[in-house]
């Protein structure tokens, strides 16, 4: 499941609620069938937190720290268990290494290394390919869809790109409002018809961002023009503009502005 939103929508507020570490201001929330706060202790048991900022112990070597995390999660495993969870991750290699020699995706392959040696059925993930390289990110999209074949995930992120390669499902929050839950299709169906493209002259362009709301634009350098996607707001649409199929992304952005 994709939790998308801007920054500052609730996103991470969400994810600690979800993890029983702060309580909702209102209503109940549960976690593989238990309430967040009054069985706080379950839940903890039942989820692996990747979360968007972390410290790590950077003199030790990457299998102690797993070591470490596990006898923090009240589990106790043989060195090979632990090679074999950070073989899921892509570290085993690396298990002697020193934190500190590693680079930064490493690290975050290491933090969701430690997520996953209890085994949880859930995980909530905050903002994990924030900061990667293009690269990176795919391999973690990668990642992430290889751990949700057996596994409930809920990925907390405000790039687009990753929901629509790793989920056919999301909630979009802004301002701590829920604004949509369901299929991405079905999302993209709501801004059918709403969305127009047309190339716009440079000397023109400050006059139409007054009259439309522009979703996005690039500029056209072969023909010396601004390339624009847009809603009509109450506005007739030009002379030159056709209705465009819609992205995700348009849809996204139609979402979070009403």
């Amino acid at each position: 499941m994709g939790l998308l939103g801007p920054n500052g929508a609730g996103k991470t507020t969400l994810i600690h609620i979800l993890a029983s570490l702060i309580g909702p201001s209102s209503g109940r929330a549960f976690v593989n069938g238990f309430d967040t706060v009054t069985n706080a202790s379950a839940v903890r048991k039942s989820i692996g937190i990747v979360p968007q900022g972390y410290s790590l112990y950077p003199n030790m070597a990457v299998v102690d720290f797993l070591d470490y995390m596990a006898i923090l999660s009240q589990c106790h495993y043989p060195k090979n268990k632990l090679v074999n969870v950070l073989g899921q991750v892509g570290l085993d290699s690396l298990a002697k290494k020193k934190i500190h020699t590693l680079s930064g995706g490493m690290k975050q392959r290491l933090v969701i290394a430690q997520a996953l040696i209890h085994d949880p059925p859930v995980l909530l993930i905050d903002e994990p390919t924030a900061g990667l390289d293009p690269a990176e990110r795919v391999r973690f999209r990668n990642l992430f869809c290889e751990i949700a074949l057996k596994k409930t995930i809920l990925l907390s992120t405000h790039i687009i790109e990753d929901i629509v390669s790793l989920t056919d499902r999301v909630m979009l929050l802004d301002h701590g409002q829920l604004k949509y839950n369901g299929q991405v299709s079905d999302l993209i169906k709501q801004a059918e018809g709403k969305i127009w493209g047309m190339r716009v002259d440079p000397q023109e362009w400050n006059q139409f961002r007054e009259r439309y709301k522009v979703i996005s634009f690039h500029q056209v350098a072969s023909y010396g023009q601004i390339e624009a996607r847009f809603t009509l707001n109450d506005h007739p649409a030009p002379l030159d503009a056709v209705i465009t199929v819609p992205t995700f992304e348009d849809s996204y952005l139609i979402s979070i502005s009403t």
